[in-house]
C-alpha cells in the first residue's frame, strides 16, 4: 500500500465496499451516543490481541475487521441489511446504549474511509489507538507463518503443522510492512483525530498498565475486563526460532553488502586494489 493511493483514497476494500452499499455513505442522521475508537495496525502488529483484550471491558464492543469488503458482504447477507447505515447500526451495537465506545480495526486505507464515508461523524467522537511492533523482523516472520497456515488468528487451526523457511520471501514480507507503516505515518499525519500510540512488546510485558493507561487515554473509568479464554499470543518456539535464523542471514547480508560498498567507494577513490571476483563479495545464502 502506497503512501499516495492512502491520499487518493483509491483501495481494494474500497472499490469492495462499493459494490455492497451503494451508495457508500453513512446517513446524516445515524448518531450515536458513544465514541469511535479506531485500531489502526499493519498486518501482524498484534491488533488481534490489544482488540481482544479492550472488547472484553463491558463498556466497549467491536474491534473486529468489519470495514473488510468481503466481511461486510457476509454480514450484510446474513442479516439481511440494506446500506451502510443499517450496516453501522447491526455492528456498533445500536440497541445497547450502556456502551461507551466502540472499536474499528483500520489499515491506513481504511482510516481514510472512515473519513470518506461519514462513519466518523456518526459518533460522539473519535479517538485512534496505533499498535505497532518494535521488532520488525518478528513480524514479519509471523505474517509469513501466518501465510503459510492460514492460522491469522488463536482461534483458527493451523491448516498445515509444516514451516518452511525463505530468506527472500521473508524479505519481501519485511519490505512489504515497512512500506504499510510508512503509509500509515502518513495516514495518521493527515488525519485530525486524537492519537494513542501502543508498543506490542510493551502490552505483552505490562499488560494491566498499559490497559489502564488505554482506557485512561480513551476518558473511560477503570474497569475489570475479563479476557475470553481465547484472548491469547501466538508465540510458539517454532517461530522464535525462525525469527532467530532471519535476523542472522539479514545481519550476515548486510556485512556482505558493507563489504560491497567499502570496495566500490575504493573504486571510486582511484584505488587500484579489486577484488579477485570482479568487485562482488560472494554471499553464501543466494546460493
Amino acid at each position: 500500500l502506497s503512501g499516495e493511493r492512502v491520499l487518493r483514497g483509491d483501495s481494494l476494500h474500497l472499490s469492495g465496499l462499493r459494490r455492497v452499499f451503494d451508495p457508500l455513505h453513512v446517513r446524516d442522521d445515524c448518531r450515536f451516543n458513544r465514541q469511535l475508537i479506531v485500531l489502526a495496525f499493519t498486518n501482524r502488529s498484534g491488533s488481534t490481541y490489544l482488540g481482544q483484550l479492550l472488547a472484553s471491558a463491558p463498556d466497549l464492543t467491536g474491534f473486529r475487521e468489519d470495514l473488510n469488503h468481503n466481511i461486510a458482504a457476509r454480514r450484510v447477507a446474513d442479516a439481511g441489511l440494506s446500506g451502510l447505515t443499517s450496516y453501522l447500526h447491526h455492528i456498533a451495537g445500536a440497541d445497547t446504549p450502556e456502551l461507551a465506545g466502540f472499536g474499528l480495526k483500520a489499515s491506513a486505507e481504511q482510516l481514510r474511509l472512515i473519513q470518506m464515508t461519514g462513519i466518523d461523524r456518526s459518533f460522539c467522537g473519535t479517538t485512534i489507538i496505533r499498535i505497532r511492533r518494535r521488532d520488525r523482523v518478528a513480524q514479519a516472520v509471523s505474517l509469513w507463518v501466518a501465510w503459510q497456515t492460514r492460522q491469522w488468528t488463536s482461534r483458527q487451526h493451523a491448516r498445515s503443522a509444516t514451516l518452511t523457511y525463505d530468506y527472500f520471501a521473508l524479505r519481501k514480507q519485511l519490505a512489504a510492512l515497512q512500506e504499510a507503516e510508512g503509509a500509515m505515518d502518513l495516514a495518521l499525519s493527515v488525519l485530525p483525530y486524537p492519537l494513542l500510540s501502543v508498543e506490542y512488546e510493551t502490552l505483552c510485558d505490562k499488560t494491566e498498565s498499559m490497559l489502564s493507561a488505554i482506557r485512561a487515554g480513551l476518558g473511560l473509568p477503570p474497569t475489570d475486563m475479563q479476557p475470553s479464554s481465547w484472548t491469547e499470543r501466538q508465540a510458539s518456539e517454532e517461530k522464535t526460532e525462525l525469527v532467530a535464523r532471519f535476523r542472522a542471514d539479514l545481519s550476515k547480508d548486510w556485512s556482505l553488502k558493507a563489504i560491497e560498498i567499502g570496495r566500490d567507494r575504493k573504486t571510486e577513490l582511484g584505488s587500484s586494489e579489486y577484488p579477485s571476483n570482479g568487485g562482488h563479495a560472494e554471499n553464501p545464502w543466494r546460493k
